[in-house]
């Protein structure tokens, strides 16, 4: 507290430089005694002190009591000094919420005290402030309507997405309670109930719901005592709609791929229940699926001619055009004709061909190949 700058506001001259001598002694830096409610606001605006020591009763049209509020509000914490004791002076004093109250004549050990005590509390009161600050940029921070509200339903904090929707002259500390923010189409009936219910409970309560159009997801936390005892809630919303539509488009797509997946297993089924060989390509000729007549009569698996090109499986003597040049000439045509294939044995397989584009939005995706093997 040592080198605390202190003004004295005092209208007797020989009082006010006793006071700053004693106070000087104490340790504390006194610059400046000033006599009038005016001198006093314009010294403290000047000189920035770390308290102001005043007397009440002061020369001019402005009291102590006036100066003191006017310089309170710049953080400045006021003592009120004073000869009256009355009930009304005092009642005046105290409505100005002072850092002390002392009558005069003033006892050095509770002076220093009452200084002392003031300094401290002013410094918690700024820390407190500050956090307050904090807390509140951090809850300005969310873009979403956030709120915290007591046992009795009063709303205690709200951030600046809730306030800029309340109606004009609503706002904490006016009497703002939950049912105002509900009668004003602020939040849901669900969301109200959701909070009489999980107001109490141990730990944070999460739901959603459907509201005009929106999905909204909502965050009930309890906010307790050093004992533990919930006193207050917090309630943050997040707007989820653009996650609840993606998820409905996957659901979607998933039982879309799902039903394909379905067809595929059919189709194959299809294919291998046939007695004629069936290869299936990409646009440019290579293998992609053999059914298991092929696999039978070839003696290839799928893994053995997967990704090779249809070609390798011809009889070099053989002269149908099915060389890479052919798929990328000839895309979107039915192909027909006879063609001789080779096994993995190296005995050759005559047969009646058939291969049939596969096209989407006028892309060839891939090729059938149906080879029905000629016995004579």
């Amino acid at each position: 507290m040592a080198q605390a700058t202190i003004l004295v506001v005092e209208d007797e001259f020989i009082t006010g430089a006793d006071l700053q001598s004693k106070l000087k002694k104490m340790g504390f830096n006194v610059p400046l005694v000033v006599d009038t409610g005016q001198k006093a606001i314009d010294a403290a605006a000047e000189l920035k002190p770390d308290l102001a020591l005043m007397d009440i009763t002061l020369k001019g049209e402005m009291t102590g009591i006036e100066a003191a509020e006017v310089i309170g509000r710049r953080g400045i914490p006021v003592i009120f000094l004073t000869a009256h004791s009355d009930e009304t002076t005092v009642d005046k004093a105290v409505r100005s919420v002072p850092f002390g109250y002392l009558i005069k004549p003033l006892d050095e050990r509770a002076l220093k005290t009452t200084i002392q005590m003031a300094l401290y509390k002013n410094e918690i009161d700024g820390k407190v402030r500050e956090r307050d600050t904090i807390i509140q940029a951090l809850i300005n921070a969310n873009p979403e309507p956030m709120f915290i509200l007591d046992q009795n339903t009063n709303v205690l904090v709200i951030n600046n997405a809730i306030a800029s929707m309340l109606t004009s002259g609503a706002s904490v500390g006016t009497g703002l309670l939950l049912e105002t923010l509900f009668s004003g189409g602020l939040i849901s009936p669900a969301l109200v109930g959701a909070i009489r219910d999980h107001f109490f409970d141990a730990k944070p309560y999460q739901f959603e719901e459907e509201c005009k159009g929106k999905w909204i997801s909502y965050t009930i936390t309890p906010l307790t005592d050093k004992e533990g005892r919930v006193e207050r809630c917090a309630v943050n919303s997040h707007d989820v709609t653009a996650i609840k539509r993606a998820e409905q488009t996957t659901k979607a797509l998933n039982q879309r791929l799902e039903k394909e997946k379905q067809n595929l297993i059919m189709f194959e089924a299809m294919m291998n229940s046939m007695d004629d060989f069936i290869i299936g390509t990409d646009d440019m000729g290579m293998i992609s699926f053999v059914n298991e007549a092929f696999i039978r009569r070839f003696g290839y698996t799928l893994d053995d001619v997967k990704n090779k090109h249809i070609s390798k499986l011809q009889d070099p003597a053989d002269h149908f055009a099915m060389d890479q040049n052919a798929f990328f000439v000839d895309k979107k045509r039915v192909w027909n004709g006879t063609f001789t294939a080779v096994n993995k044995f190296g005995l050759k397989i005559k047969t009646l061909l058939k291969s049939s584009p596969v096209i989407q939005d006028d892309q060839t995706l891939s090729r059938v190949f149906v080879l029905r093997e000629k016995l004579n």
